[in-house]
């Protein structure tokens, strides 16, 4: 049960953000305890206003903030700022394949829920999170997730980053490196319910999901 949750990527948590276009427009998010000033602004083009006599200073925000410099600001006529467009599990073995989940309708998030994850002990697997940003940048993007059976559980959380809006989907893939293992035993078989969320650095949920897992002999 303990590999479901634990992911092991706090060390290196801002990794995906400092890879992404943008991704330290508005924020560095070196560590898992990174809190977000109240005062940064998300709003691009307040970013890009400010300090504009500057010409170096300009083009480098230009280039951090990709696409949304230019006027991408993704989807603006959907309301939502962060989507998740795709849930993927992927397996190491060839012969299993992929579990993928679209998360951005409600029938989507009520299939997952229903459905959920089954897997053998030992499996060894990663998650895949492909998701739209919207209008502003997502500022220091976590994703917390807990995981409980028979009323006994743990959690963790995954500095995912900082993301500015855009039309291309972003991705988040871990662990980064190598692969999760299910766990083996008698102790770990059977369902369990994760629930998980996905929260910017100014408190703000952008998703919150649930769905049972199931380990099998």
């Amino acid at each position: 049960m303990s590999a479901l949750a634990d992911t092991q990527e706090r060390a290196d948590g801002a990794a995906p953000a400092a890879q992404d276009a943008g991704a330290e427009a508005a924020c560095s998010t070196s560590s898992a305890g990174y809190q977000a000033s109240a005062s940064a602004s998300t709003n691009v083009a307040e970013l890009l206003s400010k300090d504009n006599e500057d010409e170096s200073l300009r083009r480098y925000k230009e280039q951090l903030l990709g696409a949304a410099a230019s006027g991408d600001l993704g989807n603006t006529s959907d309301p939502r700022m962060v989507v998740i467009e795709e849930f993927r599990i992927i397996f190491e073995a060839p012969d299993v394949h992929d579990m993928a989940f679209n998360l951005s309708t409600d029938e989507g998030v009520a299939m997952l829920k229903s459905a959920g994850i089954k897997m053998k002990e030992g499996s060894k697997y990663k998650f895949r999170f492909s998701f739209r940003v919207q209008h502003e940048i997502a500022d220091a993007l976590t994703y917390h997730v807990s995981l409980t059976k028979l009323g006994f559980g743990e959690s963790d959380q995954i500095v995912l980053g900082s993301y500015p809006p855009q039309s291309e989907l972003h991705m988040f893939e871990y662990p980064r490196r190598g692969w999760e293992e299910a766990p083996k035993g008698m102790l770990f078989r059977g369902k369990a319910t994760a629930k998980c969320k996905f929260v910017d650095g100014k408190g703000t949920i952008h998703m919150d999901f649930s769905y049972p897992v199931n380990i099998t002999k």
